[in-house]
């Protein structure tokens, strides 16, 4: 499975469409990366009576129709829930792919999908805090992948049903529910505007 060629692009951190929402702050060491950096409670989760959490740091933009966009995600964390990732969110919800400390030490890709509640699943197990993050869209579907280095086949991680708004706003993020900070780094978005032809 690869990425779409056609109209295949890099999307700049310096491009207007950014802009950044959410607890912490963030920052561009160089034209290549992003750095979110997010202090202790910064999270998005909704489990009444269980965990609540309302806000990430996240530097977002809205996208339009069918669309395939993947970027590279770091983590710096040490604590369970530190993480990284792609959110997306339309008018019914929002759901999150991530690179996640877990509770056992190690990393994993970790989903949730809230319509309004979460649903959470832990996925593949990773060799570090490192991992390239893709999502895709054809109508209301999404699909999303990952990978642990670049040139790796795509590994099909979950798909879900959006709200199938005409745009939806895609973020990068970093959450540190339990710890005291946890700071997330990205390469610049690859874009295509159109879904994987193969979402499986």
């Amino acid at each position: 499975m690869t990425v779409p060629p056609r109209g295949t692009a890099v999307i700049g951190f310096d491009d207007p469409g950014w802009s950044f929402s959410g607890p912490g702050a963030v920052s561009l060491p160089h034209p290549g990366e992003l750095r979110v950096r997010v202090p202790r409670g910064a999270d998005l989760f909704r489990m009444p009576g269980s965990y609540e959490a309302s806000g990430t740091g996240t530097w977002g933009r809205a996208v339009a129709g069918d669309h395939t966009l993947w970027t590279r995600v770091g983590v710096e964390g040490r604590a369970f829930g530190d993480a990284g990732g792609v959110v997306v969110h339309d008018r019914a919800g929002w759901f999150k792919i991530c690179v996640e400390h877990t509770r056992a030490g190690g990393w994993a890709i970790v989903t949730v999908v809230s319509r309004p509640l979460s649903d959470e699943a832990t996925g593949a197990a990773l060799a570090g805090p490192g991992a390239e993050l893709l999502v895709t869209r054809q109508g209301r579907r999404h699909a999303v992948f990952h990978r642990e280095h670049g040139g790796q086949e795509w590994r099909f991680t979950r798909t879900f049903l959006g709200g199938g708004d005409p745009e939806v706003r895609v973020g990068l993020f970093a959450q540190a529910p339990f710890s005291d900070t946890c700071t997330a780094s990205f390469t610049p978005p690859g874009f295509a505007p159109a879904a994987l032809a193969d979402r499986r």
